[in-house]
């Protein structure tokens, strides 16, 4: 049996965080999206699969439809596509909708499809202006993603889209010879493509995956400005980076929500602080983050908000979302505060503000109090 045929057999580890990104992150913006548009709201998956797995585990579809089952209020207004290329996946799928409480009445806003997702799919298909979308698309290799594609996904204000990055397969095609060149033009661009190859020959196996990882960012940022996260796995049975999954957004809201959510299921060091990967107990086991006597990110944030602020008044909210909006560290707004707690410890900032210092043994930091940066000399 291939690797393909039997992926849905047992959730593995990875696929859990992996449904839980998701699927978090579609909780938080569907009650965005209810809250402050009034018409339909869409959800599009590419590659949807059966819907559950052998072993009795939901998959990212039936998660969300009973999720969203529970809202009266979101359910009436969510337009669904469910796409797999495997006509048995969705007939599947529908299966399982047709069992949940409310399941006749929520087929008849899903639309299951299995159009093969391949280079022409975004000029074969019309998306209605006015629907935010959330899309979901997590291809078995990487055929098929593109960055028309991804254009194509979050056209519509408000829509955003998360997507599987398989980096082991798209670091082997960049070792190929022309073979793949098309299918990796279609992510990263004809001349990009070709200057990568070119590069990444040169490149030890350390250096290639923040090379390539970085000029999947730039050509994201470059197309339209977005804001991207990634958030890194492991192969299953070896400590080795396996992909990426990849959140895009033109909206700095979304980019925070999903950048908390990515620290609240990710690895972390001795001080709180992410390193955005999930580090799975069959490569890494229970082992604690070890104390290193080198400086660590928390101290480095701790000397850029001296360094940057100085003699400054700001807000401890607008502090920390300016740090977070930064797309090159992996901080959040528990850091930020983490960071005053130590800066204010030591005499370099004082917090004015706050109703009271302590709360359950723990120096407080509400976003309403203002931070008071002593002059650096």
């Amino acid at each position: 049996m291939s690797p393909k045929l039997d992926f849905f057999d047992e959730q593995s580890e990875q696929s859990k965080v992996k449904a839980k990104l998701v699927t978090d992150y579609f909780n938080a913006w569907s009650r965005v999206m209810r809250n402050h548009w009034r018409g339909p709201i869409g959800y599009i998956d590419l590659f949807c699969g059966p819907g559950r797995y052998k072993d009795g585990n939901k998959s990212v579809p039936m998660i969300l439809l009973e999720k969203i089952a529970e809202d009266s209020t979101l359910s009436p207004r969510m337009l669904f596509v469910f796409n797999d290329a495997n006509p048995e996946n969705t007939a599947n799928l529908k299966s399982e909708v047709e069992k949940l409480p409310y399941g006749t009445e929520m087929l008849k806003r899903i639309e299951f499809t299995n159009r093969i997702i391949d280079k022409a799919y975004p000029s074969s298909i019309n998306i209605h202006p006015n629907i935010p979308i959330l899309s979901f698309v997590d291809p078995w290799g990487y055929k098929g993603l593109t960055m028309e594609l991804i254009e194509l996904l979050i056209r519509n204000k408000g829509s955003e889209c998360i997507f599987f990055f398989n980096y082991n397969r798209i670091n082997m095609a960049m070792s190929s010879n022309t073979y793949f060149d098309e299918h990796l033009e279609g992510i990263f661009g004809k001349e990009h493509t070709a200057v990568l190859k070119q590069e990444m020959l040169l490149l030890s196996a350390g250096h290639r995956e923040q090379v390539l990882l970085n000029a999947l960012i730039s050509t994201l940022k470059n197309r339209s400005g977005y804001y991207v996260l990634p958030f890194k796995f492991y192969c299953q049975k070896i400590a080795r980076t396996s992909h990426f999954i990849i959140f895009v957004t033109k909206h700095s809201a979304g980019y925070k929500i999903m950048k908390e959510i990515m620290y609240s299921n990710s690895a972390k060091d001795v001080d709180g602080v992410a390193n955005f990967s999930f580090k799975d107990s069959y490569n890494f086991g229970s082992q604690p983050e070890q104390l290193s006597i080198f400086s660590r990110p928390l101290d480095e944030l701790c000397i850029a908000l001296e360094t940057n602020n100085s003699g400054k008044r700001i807000p401890v909210k607008q502090l920390c979302d300016c740090v977070m909006l930064d797309t090159t560290n992996n901080f959040v707004s528990q850091n930020v505060k983490d960071a005053l707690r130590r800066l204010e410890k030591k005499g370099k900032v004082k917090i004015i503000g706050r109703k009271k210092k302590y709360q359950n043994g723990k120096v407080t930091m509400p976003d309403d109090a203002t931070v008071f940066f002593a002059n650096k000399e």
